[in-house]
């Protein structure tokens, strides 16, 4: 363990901001001896703890683009290249993720294995220092706080590992190695994986309060959240229900969550830690570092990743954009023509309806989304000419689209974003509340929360005529309302879901059958004096016979071949250097 030294004022402002890397203590490596941690107060934890949630940071938790790629939600390089025969130009790496192509050497297995493991081995530091001080200062609130959010991070990290990771059969480590022969260790079974993350949480759950000051902490309607999760993940609708029904409905604390009305706000930098907020990742640009490959910086490089080159977005190969299924999917889903959202006045003075939903402006560039600004521009068929590497669909989630015209020109080099990262918010529980609703024979109750984010959005409701059954509630919650209001949001959110379902590999088989085509879409100019024309660039359903419109190759035929369990393999690292877990 390292000493920390920094001028007070330096100390106070990361304390506030939970940004800086500069303020983690130069903590033991995870794959080295750990040596006796002794604090004499509060403070010197404290700063301890902001390691963890600078562990957070690293990338490769989320892995929003490659999370993408193995789901039915992205799509991975450019569908247009004449110089191959299905136009399909990828990154061998990247083909590899949407192909279902992965296994122990596949590096990101490893990196996020690593990265989950360190969040462990620092909340680990903080517990065993808090553990060891006197009993005065375990009095303290401030101690059984900083315990709280410790044993919050280490479940988390654990649940994360269970959900991904070898059928949950994964390492506990409860406490960080002290010699050689504690690194070799084995997997527990999943159901002691379970009972063993579901006590940090629920230490979490009874001890920290409804909302932490500053918000950029955790707290109880997190763990709550999470707890939720996990019984849901097993099907336990039930306990799971519980969970989520005090989330909304405030039964045991004040979470003080509550939807976010304005569209607007949603995905920008104006919405970070917004009232439907319950666990995000902070990132800023504020301290960053010349490299943008540093996983304790607090930058992202999912911006570049998923902007598009008009925008400054990375290499054709290697972004993920939004699969054709999902692009006509937000098109198809209808207004409220009653909303009096919906009803704009264009640039050229004509009074209509949106063209598309405030909910696929939100998430989702497209080429007929002329009401939405995008990078500064008036709109993003004006800005994009989304034919020209057939990308027909922009994930916004990621990106700074709200704030620059560049996503190159923000930080010290141009692949840093300060963007935050959202892993849970109130509609996903909204929607997670709707399907234990639904799974347990009350079908009225799942439309009320699924129609409270829709006439969020100015969508239509379901009505009860059109949805009275079990399985159609259930069809629509997971191949259009969880995937549009989630999509590529969470932790492994979709490629979880597919797997308890049980469906993953049926979906990616009715998709790899469906036809879509892009065709040309007129658009108000950018002085708004005429009409111009983007070529191929609008996803319809169906097989084309126009000449000039674009035939997109079936997706995901390559997955429905592969897909087999949906869970990742023990990277080949820890096979080799642990003799006591094996493939």
């Amino acid at each position: 363990m390292k000493t920390y030294i920094a001028k007070k004022i330096f100390l106070m402002v990361m304390f506030l901001t939970l940004f800086s890397c500069d303020s983690y203590l130069e903590e033991v490596n995870p794959n080295e001896i750990s040596t006796d941690i002794y604090w004499s107060t509060l403070d010197e934890s404290d700063t301890n703890l902001i390691s963890v949630y600078g562990a957070m940071l690293n990338e490769y938790i989320v892995n929003a683009r490659v999370e993408s790629w193995r789901s039915d939600e992205g799509f991975p390089g450019s569908r247009f290249n004449d110089r191959l025969p299905n136009g399909h130009d990828v990154s061998l790496f990247a083909k590899n993720w949407y192909e279902q192509n992965i296994d122990e050497d596949t590096n990101e297995v490893q990196l996020r294995w690593d990265a989950l493991y360190q969040v462990i081995f620092r909340a680990n530091q903080v517990i065993e220092g808090l553990n060891r001080m006197t009993d005065d200062l375990k009095s303290q609130e401030a101690w059984t706080l900083q315990m709280g959010q410790a044993r919050f991070f280490r479940g988390l990290a654990h649940f994360y590992l269970h959900s991904t990771y070898k059928q949950g059969k994964i390492i506990i480590r409860d406490v960080n190695p002290l010699k050689p022969s504690d690194f070799s260790k084995a997997a527990s079974e999943s159901s002691e994986v379970i009972a063993f993350f579901r006590e940090d949480l629920e230490y979490a759950y009874n001890n920290l309060p409804g909302q932490m000051e500053p918000k950029t902490r955790v707290d109880a309607g997190a763990a709550g959240t999470i707890l939720g999760m996990s019984y849901l993940y097993e099907g336990d609708y039930l306990l799971a229900k519980d969970y989520f029904d005090d989330i909304i409905n405030n039964k045991k604390k004040d979470y003080g969550y509550a939807l976010v009305q304005d569209a607007s706000i949603m995905f920008t930098k104006a919405g970070d830690f917004n009232s439907e907020s319950i666990l995000e990742i902070n990132y800023s640009l504020h301290k960053a570092e010349e490299t943008a490959f540093n996983e304790d910086d607090f930058i992202t490089r999912s911006a570049r990743y998923s902007a598009p080159r008009s925008g400054g977005g990375s290499s054709v190969l290697e972004t993920f954009t939004a699969s054709a299924w999902l692009i006509h999917a937000f098109s198809s889903d209808e207004m409220d023509p009653n909303d009096s959202r919906n009803t704009v006045t264009d640039r050229a003075g004509t009074v209509r309806l949106r063209k598309v939903s405030l909910r696929n402006s939100a998430m989702l560039a497209v080429v007929n989304d002329e009401d939405t600004e995008y990078y500064e521009s008036v709109s993003a068929p004006v800005l994009h000419n989304f034919n020209s590497l057939g990308k027909y669909g922009y994930f916004k989630k990621y990106t700074n689209h709200d704030i620059t015209n560049d996503e190159q020109t923000l930080g010290l080099n141009s692949w840093q974003s300060g963007k935050n990262v959202i892993l849970n918010r109130l509609s996903g529980v909204y929607l997670m509340m709707a399907e234990c609703l639904n799974e347990t024979d009350d079908i009225n109750g799942a439309l009320f929360y699924i129609n409270a984010i829709r006439k969020r959005w100015g969508l239509k409701v379901l009505e009860g005529a059109d949805y009275d059954s079990k399985e159609e509630v259930r069809t629509r919650l997971q191949l259009f309302e969880y995937p549009m209001e989630l999509c590529v949001e969470g932790y492994s959110t979709r490629n979880i879901d597919l797997r308890r379902w049980g469906i993953a590999k049926a979906r990616y088989t009715e998709l790899s059958q469906r036809n879509f085509y892009a065709t040309d879409y007129v658009y108000l100019n950018e002085d708004a004096t005429g009409t111009a024309t983007r070529t191929a660039s609008l996803v319809r359903e169906g097989i084309s016979t126009n000449a000039t419109d674009f035939q997109i190759e079936p997706e995901f035929l390559k997955a429905s071949e592969n897909y087999t369990d949906g869970y990742l393999p023990y990277p080949a690292s820890e096979t080799i250097n642990n003799p006591k877990i094996s493939n």
